[in-house]
């Protein structure tokens, strides 16, 4: 599967973590991506306030672009900027 190989920053499926474990792994995974390390998140609905959110965390820090929307997942790829 595409989704798999073309993210070198990885995939982080988010429907297989609990709710409340989910923000944290997206913020340890930003802090420490790199230009050109794209990274995929996957989740069972839209992640819809996840731009916002990244945002106030990370300013200006990062391009996010919709891959998949639904109806099975929906899935995301957080590009650093340069």
């Amino acid at each position: 599967m595409a989704e798999q190989t073309a993210y070198p920053g990885g995939v982080i499926d988010l429907r297989l973590h609990r709710p409340r474990e989910r923000l944290g792994l997206i913020l340890q995974a930003l802090e420490v991506l790199q230009p050109g390390e794209d990274l995929l998140l996957v989740h069972h609905e839209p992640l819809q306030r996840l731009p916002v959110y990244i945002e106030q965390h990370f300013p200006g820090r990062f391009e996010l672009t919709t891959v998949t929307a639904g109806p099975s997942h929906w899935s995301v790829c957080v590009h650093p900027c340069d």
